[in-house]
């Protein structure tokens, strides 16, 4: 497979060198938006079955998310993330890393260390961010 700048699908000649850059580019991309509390982006990256488990095992889906930060109860600030590896699975990018988050969430400011897995999924020739899972790291 090969993907344009926009990460369309385009062939079946894709190297998965390309394609985890591909990938890398999209968190990037992700984590600006949710920083900027960009709707529009995290409309257009973001799957309709999102699952977005936080690292107080509360599960939002994308239309919860999404109204948590419109409404600001939920304020990324800052990321700081570190991606440790991207396994590419055919139509599937499995991202493993650690981010530090400055978010404001139920009016308190904090400053969150996780360990993430979350996933990609490229359906209809878009890769949409399809799942995170975080686990608290100890200061």
């Amino acid at each position: 497979m090969s993907y344009d700048r926009d990460d369309r699908l385009m062939t079946d000649t894709t190297d998965v060198q390309e394609l985890t850059g591909v990938i890398r580019a999209l968190e990037d991309r992700r984590y600006a938006a949710m920083i900027a509390g960009d709707a529009a982006a995290l409309e257009d990256l973001l799957a309709d079955d999102l699952r977005y488990t936080h690292s107080n095992a509360v599960v939002d889906t994308k239309a919860s998310l999404m109204g948590l930060l419109a409404t600001g109860k939920l304020t990324y600030r800052a990321a700081r993330p570190v991606i440790d590896d991207v396994f590419i699975y055919g139509a599937a990018a499995l991202v493993v890393g650690s981010v530090e988050l400055d978010v404001t969430a139920g009016g308190a400011d904090r400053t969150v260390r996780v360990r993430y897995t979350n996933l990609w999924v490229n359906t209809e020739g878009r890769w949409r961010f399809a799942a995170w899972q975080s686990t608290p790291q100890p200061a």
